[in-house]
Parts: structure tokens; sequence; C-alpha cells
């Protein structure tokens, strides 16, 4: 299991690419934890509602260009799938993405 924060290397279900970096966003609280976890996928592509990561997003590891998360594409990837971990936000980033998404599904 991935633990909530980790920006891991999962396979790209949205475009034509062998890896795309996710942001996890589930915990030990999701049904199916320990195979399983709920991702907000991250791009190079900026978008006006995207959330931009910093060097200073991550307390471990990075990644090697600028990238943003788009809280809106949530997925759900099996851990099993994920091809390594890239980093660790720190909490109030994750934070942000997780109520960012949240409200697109109508969360306030």
């Amino acid at each position: 299991m991935y633990d909530r924060g980790t920006v891991v290397k999962g396979p790209d279900l949205l475009a034509n690419h062998d890896f795309r970096p996710y942001v996890c966003l589930s915990d030990r609280t999701h049904p199916f934890s320990g195979e399983e976890g709920l991702y907000a996928a991250a791009t190079t592509t900026r978008r006006p509602a995207a959330i931009l990561l910093s060097e200073a997003d991550f307390e471990t590891g990075g990644l090697p260009r600028e990238t943003y998360v788009n809280p809106w594409t949530v997925v759900t990837i099996r851990h099993a799938d994920i091809h390594g971990e890239e980093g660790r936000l720190v909490p109030a980033t994750t934070e942000e993405i997780a109520i960012d998404a949240a409200g697109y599904l109508g969360i306030d």
C-alpha cells in the first residue's frame, strides 16, 4: 500500500505513454486499501485549475519536469500496477489536492 501523499509512477490510463505520475489521495480507510488506492493524475500540461507542484511541495523526492496535478482526474489503481515512488508531498499540498478533488464531487 502507498501512503497518502506519495507520488507514484503508475500506468498511463489517460494517454499513450508508458507511465504517468499520480498522487495517492486514499488512506487505510479505503475498502480495498491492501489492493488498490485512489490517485489524482499529474501532467506537464498547464491548466488554470491544476495545482502546480514545486520543490517545496515535496518532503522527499521530486519530479524531473514542471508538473501539475489535476484534482478532477481521480482514478483507482491497483498497487501491483504501480512502478515505483517518485517522492512524497507535504501534508498541506496533499490536503489541498484532496479538498479540490472533493469539490469536483459536489462536497464543500
